[in-house]
């Protein structure tokens, strides 16, 4: 990884995520070419004959055992080194009964109930992870959908509404509500001559309207339309009280000053779009699965490299 004046694009990208989550970090890396659509499409042709050359491979991660896989497909010996106890990398569940040990040496103990568990590092599969899918496909990895977009979960902002938590439907229609307000007003104004011809004007009105939850004062507030979006302060029932109650939007100034609105990004971004996947009993199950598929004793556990040599004779790792 090249570096400049000891800065280097990890460090970069780790200060970008730190300051201001995964969603910008992920842009960060898409900008430099580190995170884009997988190319995979279809199983991996190796061309050649080995004449029983082998190959040493260095960490039982995706990317190692995916090469194991294929290239013992193709007809090579293959021995993998991997540190840890486990296969799968940073791709791994912690489960009921499970320990870990922390970098400072403190012991995580795992008491959770039968069929829960944590993802420690990434917890869903976009749908464009071609490679990843298929392998999940061919090797008989179960999975179900990921929910990523819930317009019932919260926001929150400790500044905001007075630390009170904030549905993402709420949020999301009481901004853009205000927002097409705005547009749609200043549509009908005039204020858009130069840019929209008059026939556009009057379908982006009409537009605004319809998206934006606007009374045909072109308005948004309470009442019956933006109820449909926003959801009711008191839903529809039975009885002698089955009348809704219409919930007041909240303001846009409060809404932008609270910045709850940073909270809808991720929905928005490519990687985290619907539809999105996980391996049903959690993410380590694919790693078990690639090590399931490898002949017994393809992987050495607990073997941490300490020296690699070359010559003319080959390379030889030490551990």
């Amino acid at each position: 990884m090249a570096e400049a004046s000891g800065f280097s694009r990890r460090k970069l990208i780790a200060m970008v995520g730190a300051a201001a989550g995964s969603a910008a970090a992920y842009q960060v890396m898409a900008s430099l070419g580190f995170a884009e659509e997988s190319p995979y499409r279809g199983p991996i042709r190796l061309d050649g004959d080995p004449k029983g050359a082998s190959v040493l491979i260095l960490g039982a991660g995706l990317a190692g055992m995916t090469a194991a896989l294929e290239l013992h497909q193709a007809g090579y010996r293959v021995q993998i080194l991997e540190y840890n106890a486990r296969a799968g990398g940073r791709n791994w569940s912690l489960r009921g009964g499970d320990t870990y040990t922390e970098l400072g040496g403190a012991v995580q103990r795992c008491e959770f109930e039968t069929g829960l568990y944590l993802n420690p590092g990434p917890w869903r599969i976009p749908y464009h992870h071609h490679g990843v899918l298929d392998y999940c496909r061919r090797l008989g990895v179960a999975l179900e959908p990921f929910i990523q977009l819930n317009h019932n979960a919260y926001v929150h902002n400790t500044t905001g509404f007075g630390g009170a938590p904030q549905r993402i439907r709420t949020v999301k229609t009481d901004f853009n509500g205000a927002t097409a307000e705005l547009l749609a007003k200043a549509t009908r104004k005039g204020a858009l001559d130069a840019e929209v011809s008059k026939d556009d004007q009057e379908i982006l009105i009409e537009a605004l309207r319809s998206l934006g939850g606007l009374d045909k004062e072109l308005t948004y507030r309470a009442g019956d339309t933006s109820s449909e979006f926003r959801g009711y302060a008191r839903d529809p029932g039975g009885g002698l009280s089955a009348r809704p109650v219409d919930g007041a939007p909240m303001g846009l100034h409060d809404i932008l000053t609270s910045r709850l609105w940073r909270g809808l990004q991720n929905f928005l971004l490519y990687e985290f779009q619907t539809t999105m996947f996980q391996p049903v009993g959690g993410m380590g199950r694919i790693g078990e699965a690639f090590a399931r598929a490898l002949p017994t004793e393809t992987i050495r556990y607990g073997a941490k490299v300490i020296e690699i040599a070359q010559d003319g004779h080959g390379v030889t790792a030490t551990y």
